[in-house]
């Protein structure tokens, strides 16, 4: 994993010396994503400026130092992430005439753009975030995978368009008037984080997943999406055909697997007690034979905790087993630091674990295979079965209202209401949310989990849980790879039924009913069946840690009421926290946030 930057100049308004020192301030900015090397590259004409910082995974020689330019210098890229199917796509390139100078994916991509232009995206098995600089044309183009595992920052005025890994570096343009965006606020506080396109501070945005963006040097933006997760119901298969449908899903996934091993660093895996990584961990050790190293985090005094099971199907599966109990301590040195680890505000209460998690596994290996993904593809959230079967028993009802229904209800923050009075102007960016979605649930005669696997893709898993993996993970220089996000393993999801995902009563449900069908190969019923527990910090650290959490709180009015958008807006930081109450979602929410605000350099 690496960490990018850049600059257009528009008008070359600033001078060379100025631009470079300024790519280095943003490089310093994302260190941590890439520890092993930084570079910087421009154009005679101080037009295009690009910084790079490697964390070395394949081909660890100089030959991958980056910003890396074609053999004829017309094409230049800053490159972050992995691209599995490299090798393959080298060959084919190689049959169009393409010669390669080094072993790394990066150059594969450099030559697919020349040769192939955008279309290069659709070819592409990996996660990633790049910008190519066509010297010829002038044209910056930017893309983004397709689920938004790696992240891409940007921002632009008349006279600049810059981008970055993360949010913090793009704070390093002075110039850049930057302020709490009131929009932003509003889905923060509604959905735990803040939607793509949009950002915590304006003008800063976000990439969408799945898409590109080309910056001419006039300064327009054309915008085109070369991915999309559409449930194929056409071509469904159907429940009686779980034994053939298994197998290719077992099949998908290991060669998904075999893929995702190629590395020149240690590599591990993520195990809790849940479906997807004990599927992941049983196909790595049974079908690809792998001597596996796995981690997991355990809760201190919770009953629920997951690592008394993880620890026993590691030991079926023949894995080398590692824990760490998640204590009080902890809490309090995550807590301390957690509006500096994270480079915008994030919610979801898992963030604290999974850092803990992420800075014990790097001691042991660079690259963790995760299971991320499979509770949205096969719908494995505990929130679905209640509300899909009501909603198909529905004969009246707006679209949007369901979105609304599914966000309030299903994944609660903070009171409707009370975000509606806090931030009167900003709440048309959480309706409009709902309205952008709204097309899920006009479906006729199509079951709602396909449309909430189709929503919570789309949103909840590049806003909040590859989001939260992501900045934890690379705050420790620790790689993560999730084979659930292979394409072919994505096309197989969406074919899938409702019965192939969801069975039985709503008192009782039996969810990801095909991987479970698969895992049973592999693994005893007890583990097969366990029901979905998350890795969200559990209300036993909340309890156990109340004190700190009721001073944290305090501090955290404090901190907000001393902002310049609160301070110009009498009495709604009062009624957002009326609308908190005890909701520990909407508590950790505003804990983070204020946590951040702290943490950023320039005035809010």
């Amino acid at each position: 994993m690496c960490g990018i930057t850049g600059y257009l100049n528009f008008g070359n308004r600033r001078a060379p010396d100025h631009l470079a020192a300024l790519i280095g301030r943003m490089n310093a900015a994302v260190a941590h994503r890439g520890p092993d090397d930084r570079g910087q590259w421009h154009d005679p004409e101080n037009y295009c400026h690009l910084g790079h910082t490697r964390l070395s995974i394949i081909d660890l020689s100089s030959a991958g130092h980056q910003p890396m330019h074609t053999a004829d210098e017309r094409y230049v890229i800053t490159f972050n992430g992995e691209i599995y199917n490299f090798q393959a796509l080298r060959r084919l390139l190689e049959k169009d005439g393409a010669v390669f100078r080094t072993a790394t994916d990066t150059e594969v991509l450099l030559n697919g753009f020349a040769l192939l232009g955008t279309r290069l995206f659709e070819y592409i098995d990996g996660m990633y975030a790049l910008a190519i600089f066509d010297r010829e044309t002038r044209c910056l183009t930017l893309a983004r995978d397709r689920a938004g595992e790696k992240p891409l920052y940007y921002a632009a005025t008349d006279s600049l368009f810059a981008f970055a890994s993360e949010l913090r570096p793009l704070l390093e343009i002075a110039d850049l008037p930057v302020a709490l965006s009131e929009e932003a606020l509003a889905q923060y506080f509604t959905f735990r984080y803040v939607p793509e396109p949009d950002s915590m501070l304006a003008p800063i945005r976000k990439l969408e997943p799945g898409m590109m963006l080309q910056v001419f040097s006039d300064g327009r933006q054309r915008r085109q999406r070369h991915f999309s997760f559409v449930i194929d119901q056409d071509g469904e298969a159907p429940a009686s055909d779980i034994e053939n449908y298994t197998s290719v899903l077992e099949k998908v996934l290991t060669q998904a697997l075999r893929d995702r091993l190629n590395s020149d660093v240690p590599l591990g895996m993520f195990l809790s007690s849940g479906v997807d990584s004990s599927l992941a961990c049983a196909l790595l050790t049974k079908e690809l034979g792998q001597s596996v190293k796995t981690f997991t985090i355990g809760f201190e005094g919770d009953p629920q905790s997951e690592h008394r099971a993880a620890r026993d199907i590691a030991a079926t599966l023949g894995a080398e087993h590692h824990e760490h109990i998640f204590s009080a301590a902890d809490f309090d040195r995550i807590c301390d630091d957690i509006g500096q680890l994270l480079d915008e505000p994030n919610g979801d209460r898992s963030c604290v674990p999974t850092y803990l998690l992420a800075e014990f596994t790097r001691k042991h290996v660079t690259v963790a295979i995760s299971g991320d993904a499979g509770d949205e593809l096969y719908g494995g959230y505990g929130r679905y079965p209640a509300f899909a079967i009501a909603y198909d028993r529905m004969t009246d009802f707006v679209p949007s209202t369901m979105v609304q229904t599914y966000i309030e209800r299903g994944l609660p923050v903070t009171a409707a209401d009370a975000v509606r009075a806090a931030f009167p102007q900003g709440y048309a960016a959480v309706q409009a949310q709902y309205e952008k979605y709204a097309p899920l649930f006009m479906h006729p005669q199509r079951p709602a989990l396909h449309a909430l696997r189709q929503l919570d893709f789309n949103t909840y898993l590049p806003g909040a849980v590859l989001a939260k993996v992501d900045r934890m993970s690379m705050r420790h220089g620790l790689e993560t790879r999730t084979p659930y996000l292979y394409p072919t393993v994505i096309k197989l999801a969406a074919k899938a039924s409702q019965d192939l995902c969801m069975t039985g009563p709503v008192q009782n449900p039996v969810q990801k009913v095909a991987m479970r069908h698969l895992l049973a190969r592999y693994l005893p019923q007890q583990h097969v069946q366990a029901p979905k527990k998350g890795f969200g910090m559990p209300l036993s650290v909340f309890f156990n840690n109340k004190p700190r959490i009721e001073a944290e709180m305090t501090a955290a009015y404090r901190r907000l009421a001393d902002t310049r958008f609160f301070g110009a807006r009498p009495g709604a930081l009062d009624r957002l926290f009326a609308g908190i109450g005890g909701n520990i979602n909407a508590v950790w929410a505003g804990i983070v946030l204020a946590r951040w605000i702290d943490s950023v350099e320039r005035p809010l």
